[in-house]
């Protein structure tokens, strides 16, 4: 019996020893033999809803160029034979598409695109990547809508390895944008309005602002491109209705471009020359009229100008301008300001506080000053009585100095309008005022002049501080000449 139970514990130990061997060459077999039992055809990148970009550049209706249109299939590791693969264009993925992502995406005609080689690649015997990639197209184009995005599904549809096609990643959604090439005018304030100011003087006009933009393209374009300007005034009724204004139209043969026409070189974003303006026969606009000259690119040549971009508005205001604006020291003796009165709209009372007859008191320690703004300054006016009618050369006036908490300020106005009275109720503007903020002491103060081109009779002044620095407008003192 224990013979017996030898020679069986043997056995079953050559037994086991065998089919240890078998094992140990089934799973060597098993590393060095591809099977199908974990292979899986699928599209590169992302989650369930795969997407990709792809843009084409366009002049007009004409497509230029195109990029990043073309992906790879891949396996999920090497198989030991070759691997086709064709996809297919499948408007049928739309809707679920737009479900998952909220968006409605336009459709197209069914020839807008084309996968190449009839969407069919290739993945080489032991490698995990297609040699070639799937390409799209575009077929006719005649249909498309440039303005808008289109969604392309691309699904794998068939393989001739009998491998699986992956479940979530067998659908890339190709989202296809086209860019216009469109010329437009660079320079422009965000309301595309430049204004310009007729500063009417009795030494003749003077002209402030210009027109100083620049055309240009917002892709560089692969030739050169001529560029010229043209009026618009067919754009001026409708503009007054959207924005509520009441401008006119510029005077017949009061304007011309300079130069007329401008070139963008081949591959530049920019013109080298800028456009200008040259007003004519400037005393032909009318002081109190407000003018608007709506102007564009000519739509001409392979790229058209841009719908908003591609225009600008010029605005003229004629100012009565008797304000010398180099402001030189005005001629003639001091006025005796003994009698002198004066009201201002705002006045500080809280943190340094003044009054408007202290700018007549011949000390500029003190004098008045407006209310503090810590925001966007408010204009602020100060009104003079004289009691009497002068002939007025012009005015100085020092800043009005003032402490806080053992910290000095200066409040000056640095721009305002300037207007006369005989009466206080009927005013003539006589210009605007703009100078340089003075330092200085109250020991050691620093003057400011207005000078008149013509001497101005009247009783009251009025001066409409409109900018002015450290928080407020005033002055320490206020003298006239005549």
């Amino acid at each position: 019996m224990k013979r017996y139970l030898n020679k069986l514990r043997t056995s079953i130990v050559r037994s086991i020893g065998w089919i240890i061997l078998v094992c140990a060459i089934v799973s060597c077999s098993k590393d060095n033999m591809s099977t199908p039992e974990d292979l899986i055809i699928y599209m590169p990148t992302g989650a369930t809803y795969n997407t990709a970009d792809a843009s084409y550049v366009t002049a007009r209706s004409n497509v230029l160029a195109g990029a990043g249109t073309a992906f790879p299939v891949l396996l999920t590791r090497a198989f030991d034979r070759e691997v086709q693969v064709t996809a297919a264009i499948d408007t049928s993925l739309l809707s679920a598409y737009d479900l998952a992502n909220k968006t409605q995406s336009p459709a197209f005609p069914a020839d807008a695109f084309v996968l190449t080689n009839t969407g069919q690649v290739r993945i080489p015997a032991g490698q995990e990547r297609s040699v070639d990639s799937l390409h799209i197209t575009l077929g006719q184009t005649s249909n498309l809508d440039f303005s808008k995005q289109y969604v392309v599904p691309i699904r794998l549809a068939s393989t001739n390895s009998g491998l699986p096609l992956s479940s979530n990643r067998q659908v890339m959604y190709l989202r296809v944008r086209f860019n216009q090439i469109t010329t437009q005018l660079n320079g422009a304030p965000s309301n595309r309005v430049i204004p310009i100011v007729i500063n009417r003087t009795p030494t003749g006009d003077v002209i402030s602002g210009n027109l100083n933009l620049t055309a240009g393209v917002n892709t560089a374009f692969g030739q050169a491109l001529i560029v010229a300007l043209r009026d618009r005034q067919d754009l001026l009724a409708g503009y007054n209705q959207a924005n509520q204004t009441n401008y006119v139209a510029f005077p017949a043969n009061s304007f011309a471009f300079s130069p007329a026409s401008v070139s963008i070189a081949s591959g530049s974003l920019n013109a080298a020359t800028p456009f200008a303006l040259a007003l004519r026969n400037t005393t032909s606009f009318v002081p109190g009229r407000s003018y608007l000259l709506p102007l564009g690119i000519a739509d001409e040549g392979p790229v058209a100008p841009h719908e908003t971009l591609g225009l600008a508005y010029l605005s003229v205001d004629v100012q009565l301008q008797n304000i010398n604006p180099a402001n030189p020291a005005p001629v003639g003796n001091r006025v005796d300001r003994t009698a002198w009165t004066a009201t201002a709209s705002s006045t500080d009372n809280d943190y340094a506080p003044g009054a408007p007859a202290l700018v007549f008191d011949n000390n500029a320690a003190t004098g008045w000053h407006s209310a503090l703004a810590f925001g966007t300054a408010p204009a602020v006016t100060f009104t003079v009585d004289m009691q009497n009618q002068k002939n007025i050369s012009g005015f100085t006036f020092t800043p009005r100095y003032w402490d806080y908490f053992g910290s000095t300020y200066i409040s000056a106005p640095t721009a305002m309008r300037v207007a006369s009275s005989n009466d206080g109720v009927n005013w003539t503007v006589q210009g605007s005022y703009t100078g340089s903020m003075p330092a200085g002491t109250a020991a050691n103060p620093q003057l400011r002049n207005i000078s008149f081109y013509a001497p101005v009779q009247a009783r009251y002044f009025r001066f409409t501080l409109t900018a002015y620095g450290q928080y407020a407008g005033g002055f320490g003192e206020l003298n006239a000449f005549e």
